[in-house]
């Protein structure tokens, strides 16, 4: 009868356990995102530092919140090799998946920061966010190292300059997503 009992009290507790999984799952509703991608500024890490031969550099991490309706964002040609083939080979403009301008305030107002008399970016890319090629929508975080930033006399960002940068970011389908603005830093501002 103990055994009975037994066999009976888990048969409960397994459908119990059943009938709430499947309770949830029909709550969830799949959010409603469109298929061009969209960015929500989240911050903006930054850490002054010093290499072995004490140069100053600051380190910068740029934070992302992205929002895609179909889920093809990223580029991994390692894996994908489409991912380096037309549009996306290294002489196309969407080679890089992530464009980032920078911005120099100059009396009051941010200017592009100009090297060589052609502005700065920190165009990049960033890998494939879901590897399953499944369509399907897609939230999440980006954190995008952009390069260093030495101090150097020559350099057009200097100790104390006040810098923001813009972004966007494009997925496979070569949908843009709006520009987003970071907040502002003074560079090797940080200790």
């Amino acid at each position: 009868a103990l055994n009975y009992t037994m066999k009976r009290n888990r048969l409960f507790v397994g459908s119990a356990f059943l009938a709430l999984a499947l309770g949830l799952y029909a709550c969830y509703n799949k959010p409603d995102f469109g298929s061009t991608p969209n960015l929500i500024f989240r911050g903006l890490e930054q850490h002054t530092l010093k290499t072995p031969t004490n140069v100053t550099y600051d380190s910068l991490i740029l934070v992302v919140r992205f929002q895609d309706g179909d889920g093809d964002l990223g580029l991994s040609e390692t894996l994908f090799p489409d991912d380096i083939k037309p549009p996306f080979s290294v002489a196309d403009k969407y080679y890089y998946n992530i464009f980032v301008n920078v911005y120099k305030k100059v009396n009051g107002q941010f200017s592009p920061v100009l090297l060589n008399n052609t502005p700065l970016n920190f165009n990049g890319r960033f890998p494939r966010v879901s590897l399953d090629g499944r369509t399907e929508p897609l939230e999440g975080d980006i954190r995008y190292t952009l390069d260093r930033i030495f101090e150097n006399r020559d350099s057009p960002i200097q100790r104390g300059d006040t810098l923001r940068f813009d972004a966007k970011i494009v997925d496979r389908a070569l949908h843009e997503s709006p520009l987003v603005t970071s907040s502002e830093i003074i560079v090797f501002g940080q200790k």
